[in-house]
C-alpha cells in the first residue's frame, strides 16, 4: 500500500525527523490499517539520540485514498522502534 523506506537497523520516529529535518517525514504504524502519517511539528531535541529527550510529534493522519482522517494528532510512543516504518511521500506529494 505504502512504499516503505528501507532502514536497518530499525529507527524511531524522532530519528526520522532529526534525521531527515529538510524532507518532510511520513510514517506508516504497523497497527493502522490504511493509514499513514505526515509529522507536521516535533519539539526541541534536548537530549541525545536515539530519543533525543523525548520531545512532543504531531503529524496529520491521512487514509490511504489521500483524504486527510485528522490534523495535529499526537503520536504516541514514537521512540518505539518496533511498530512506525518511515514511507516514501504518497499521494504524488514531496
Amino acid at each position: 500500500m505504502f512504499t516503505l523506506i528501507p532502514s536497518d537497523p530499525q529507527v524511531n520516529v524522532f530519528q526520522m525527523w532529526f534525521d531527515r529535518q529538510a524532507d518532510e517525514v511520513w510514517f506508516t504504524r504497523t497497527t493502522w490499517n490504511g493509514l499513514c502519517a505526515r509529522i507536521t511539528n516535533v519539539g526541541e531535541s534536548n537530549g541525545p539520540a536515539p530519543y533525543y529527550g523525548n520531545p512532543k510529534v504531531f503529524a496529520d493522519l491521512y487514509y490511504s485514498n489521500g483524504n486527510i482522517k485528522e490534523r495535529g494528532i499526537e503520536i504516541s510512543a514514537a521512540g518505539t522502534f518496533k511498530t512506525y516504518r518511515q514511507i516514501q511521500p504518497p499521494f504524488g506529494t514531496s
